[in-house]
């Protein structure tokens, strides 16, 4: 049997190539994994920014149809296997490490990886492989967008940007006393409840990009409980609870109506194709939906009843 993963994850393989002159062909150093730090901040392990733009700018076209061989041409498969560019019965699976390696933000806040695997073997002038040329890696990169003749590459920006359109559940404030009554002097106990709408933590929010099935799961941080009356508690990471085990508890002073809310942080893991979680380098905050508590004044009154 087939499974979807090993489907989709050829789409991933870089499947269209670029003819490239030998000057354009760089050996990989193997032995740092983490690699050299490029000018944005972006990790790589000797293929970074300016090289790979380098063997994008050698293609050989009409142009400079009087450079001289031998050609190559490029592509680029998964991190987490050894498995080359369109091979038979090979598949593109993704793991942790392919996000792990490489700098999640970088110093100018651009998103980089997943780290892929770059190939090259040699053709002839019509850009046609030549007979026996094999498939030979050169290296890794965390900027996967710039191998190349790249389509169709899933990257940690793309997905930061999918994770930034999650509709993410706002959460409500279950309050006690119940009937959004509450009395000067008494304490009153929150507890932060999730609406049926929108994705709450535990709960994925499935997508595909680029062929590949991409899900994201918020993750609860903290809350910031806004109790109406100028104050707050937070943020902090309780869910509060009901009277008397709840640990979020404000007491109002003088008769109003207070607009109570509680604003959440998301942060957030991912995974692809059914692979492992992995988290996601970003938060996000959510404000609630506000609920109008009135804070009454009880008052003592003696009654005659003779």
């Amino acid at each position: 049997m087939v499974h979807e993963w090993a489907r989709r994850g050829l789409a991933f393989a870089v499947a269209s190539f670029v003819v490239l002159t030998a000057g354009a062909a760089h050996a990989a150093t193997g032995d740092d994994i983490f690699g050299s730090v490029d000018d944005d901040g972006l990790q790589t392990s000797g293929l970074g920014k300016g090289e790979l733009n380098k063997l994008g700018s050698k293609t050989h076209n009409a142009a400079n149809a009087s450079s001289t061989p031998p050609w190559y041409q490029y592509g680029s498969s998964s991190f987490c296997s050894n498995t080359p560019p369109g091979a038979s019965g090979g598949s593109d699976p993704s793991c942790t490490a392919e996000f792990a390696v490489c700098n999640p933000t970088g110093a100018s806040g651009g998103a980089s990886g997943p780290a892929v695997r770059v190939w090259q073997r040699e053709v002839d002038r019509t850009g046609q492989p030549i007979a026996g040329a094999a498939w030979r890696e050169i290296g890794w990169t965390c900027l996967s967008s710039l191998v190349p003749g790249a389509t169709n590459v899933l990257t940690m920006q793309m997905i930061l940007n999918e994770f930034h359109d999650t509709v993410f559940a706002k959460p409500t404030a279950s309050i006690q006393p119940v009937g959004l009554k509450t009395l000067v002097n008494l304490p009153t106990y929150y507890e932060l409840k999730w609406p049926e709408a929108g994705f709450e933590p535990g709960e994925a929010d499935t997508t595909t990009l680029v062929g590949r099935r991409v899900e994201i799961e918020p993750v609860f941080v903290s809350a910031t409980y806004i109790y109406g009356d100028g104050e707050a508690s937070g943020p902090v990471e309780s869910l509060g609870g009901p009277y008397p085990t709840g640990d979020v508890i404000h007491t109002y002073r003088q008769r109003m109506i207070a607009p109570v809310q509680i604003n959440v942080t998301y942060s957030g893991r991912f995974r692809v194709d059914g692979g492992a979680w992995i988290d996601i380098p970003d938060t996000v905050t959510i404000e609630g939906t506000a609920s109008n508590l009135e804070v009454a004044e009880a008052k003592a009154r003696l009654y005659n009843n003779g």
